[in-house]
């Protein structure tokens, strides 16, 4: 695997991985927000991310994450292998 694919692939997978818990700091960030301003008394949380597609996001971010690292060995052991072959040959 190429050296800038496998970095898009660990960038977006951790990307991936940290969106749930990024979307509950700032949704904990506004609803104090707009808790704090005066004459406010009620607010609708339906606006949590579902657990399901907290898990999804987990998920393919980790496999995204995991298929990098592991192209990136493979292809390495196999570069290695060619330059052994090539020095024994030689």
């Amino acid at each position: 695997m190429k050296t800038p694919v496998a970095v898009t692939l660990i960038i977006m997978g951790a990307l991936l991985v940290m969106t749930p818990a990024l979307s509950d700091c700032l949704y904990q960030r506004n609803l104090v927000a707009l808790m704090s301003h005066p004459g406010i008394t009620s607010v609708n949380l339906d606006g949590k991310m579902d657990d399901l597609y907290r898990f999804g996001c987990w998920l393919t971010g980790s496999i995204m994450v995991g298929v990098a690292v592991l192209c990136s060995l493979f292809v390495r052991r196999e570069t290695v292998k060619h330059e052994t072959l090539a020095t024994n040959a030689a």
